[in-house]
This record gives structure tokens, C-alpha cells and sequence, in this order.
């Protein structure tokens, strides 16, 4: 076993054998009711401490229930945030997308009224989470709503990002966002905005609900580039109708989807302001 590993187990008490968090990581475990990920440099771990002390500051704030661990051996660093109960949206959703029930739809209501209510808490603390997607947001058993993995959240009480922010995953970034990652160079950093991460909500559960990616119909690869993927997310030239997406007919739920993920950021702000039942 690693020795960042293995002080993290002896400083949590743990007995449990690790399990890599999915065949792809090698520094990331769930070891009981924890999650430890490890970093054996200080390039490496910069980001890690950054999150560990975005959950320390949330947690002082009463805005996470939990307030992580973390320690140093030589330069490397471990970190261990308990397992948070319960499913993310992507997988909350699941039943949904696979019978097509509309008897989904008032459970779907609610979670995105308490979403985008926890989501104006952060903001109005001063906080942005900095890659919301439906993995990064958890379900609980009893229908609270969490944003989890916190490697890129801003906040002015912590020490700034390793590396310039360029917005999280590329299918649930505000137009706005894409624009700006096309027009400037990599050292940029780019400002994320409350009403972004509006847009990266909205587009989540149009994500999770559908089964779809929300706001182009490709993916980067032999014959796509990462900027042909941001090109299409900044003009919405590729977006499918939500019409033609959707499990079943919810006007109100498209309508909340619709006006979140308005191309125009300004626009975005004027419709959730007449949308009832969102703060």
C-alpha cells in the first residue's frame, strides 16, 4: 500500500480494504464511509488542498454537512472527504429515463426546486461550485440536495486555483463560458458568473432527465475537435429540441429547462425571476 494511503487509513481509524473509485483512478479510493484521494507531489496535490479546504470553509459555513481530513507525508498530500448517502442525479434519474414515467415528474419538480434553491444559498455566501454536472450533485435519502467534488469552487476565503479556470466538463458550460474559452489563450482565466452555473444546473437536468447531452449532439473525437464541441455549445447550433428529447411532455419542467439554459445570460436572469417556485 502507498504510504499517503496508508497514513490516511491510520489517521481515519479505518480498517477497510481501499477500492479504486473506478477502474480509471489510481490515486483516488472509497474506504468505508470515506473517499481518500492521494497526491505524491506538490503540483499534484495543490488541487487536492484547494478542495479540502473548500469543504473545511463550507462546512465552517454550515453550507456541507460534513468537513473532510487531510494530511502530509514529505511533499505528498492525502485527503478524505466522507461518502455522501444517497445517488447522484445522473442515477437518480435512471428509473425515469428507462420507463419513460411521468409519474417521475412531481419527485423531478421538487428536486429541481430544492436544486436551484441550494444552488442561490451557495451564491448568495459567495460561492460557485465551478463544474456542476449531474455526477457532482447527490440525491439523499431524504430528497436534500448536495454539490459534491469541490476542486474548482471559488470562493474569495480560498487561495486562487492552481491553473486559470476554464470552466468544468464542456457539455454543461454556459455559452457564455465556451465563447470565452474559444476567443482567449489557455493561461486566460475566465470569470464564472452565479448565472453560469444557472445554465450548468438547467442543463443537468435536462441531462439526467432525457438521457442525452444537453446542448449538442457530439462529442470530441477522430473527426470532432474540443473546439467544434465549444463552438456548438457557445452558438446552440447543434442543440436538439428538447421536444424531441424528452421521456414525456412537462411544460413546466421544459419551461424551467428553456429559460436556465438560455443562450443569453441576460435573458437567463429575466426568466428564472418569472418562473414560480424557484428562488
Amino acid at each position: 500500500m502507498e504510504p499517503l494511503l496508508a497514513a490516511a487509513l491510520d489517521a481515519l481509524g479505518v480498517e477497510d480494504t481501499p477500492r479504486p473509485l473506478t477502474p480509471h483512478h489510481t490515486h483516488a479510493w472509497r474506504v468505508g464511509d470515506w473517499r481518500v484521494r492521494t497526491a505524491t507531489d506538490r503540483t499534484r496535490a495543490r488541487p487536492l488542498h484547494h478542495e479540502a479546504h473548500a469543504v473545511a470553509l463550507l462546512y465552517a459555513h454550515g453550507l456541507y454537512p460534513v468537513a473532510g481530513a487531510h494530511g502530509h507525508v514529505g511533499d505528498g498530500l492525502w485527503t478524505a472527504v466522507e461518502w455522501r448517502p444517497g445517488r447522484t442525479l445522473w442515477e437518480w434519474c435512471a428509473p425515469a429515463r428507462a420507463s419513460g414515467g411521468a409519474c417521475f415528474a412531481p419527485r423531478l419538480a421538487e428536486f429541481a426546486d430544492r436544486a436551484f434553491d441550494t444552488l442561490a444559498r451557495l451564491h448568495a455566501a459567495g460561492w460557485r461550485h465551478g463544474d456542476i454536472q449531474p455526477m457532482n450533485i447527490v440525491i439523499t435519502a431524504t430528497g436534500a440536495v448536495e454539490f459534491i467534488d469541490h476542486d474548482l469552487t471559488h470562493h474569495r476565503d480560498l487561495l486562487p486555483l492552481r491553473d486559470p479556470y476554464r470552466g468544468g466538463m464542456d457539455h454543461f458550460t454556459a455559452p457564455e463560458v465556451a465563447r470565452r474559452r474559444l476567443d482567449t489563450e489557455s493561461d486566460v482565466d475566465i470569470e464564472l458568473t452565479d448565472v453560469a452555473e444557472v445554465y450548468s444546473l438547467g442543463a443537468s437536468i435536462r441531462a439526467a432527465w432525457t438521457g442525452t447531452d444537453p446542448a449538442t449532439d457530439r462529442t470530441a473525437g477522430r473527426y470532432v475537435t474540443p473546439a467544434d464541441v465549444l463552438e456548438d455549445v457557445a452558438t446552440g447550433r447543434r442543440r436538439t429540441p428538447l421536444a424531441a428529447e424528452r421521456p414525456w411532455a412537462d411544460p413546466d419542467l421544459e419551461a424551467l429547462i428553456e429559460a436556465t439554459m438560455d443562450p443569453d445570460p441576460t435573458a437567463r436572469v429575466r426568466h428564472l425571476a418569472a418562473l414560480p417556485g424557484i428562488r
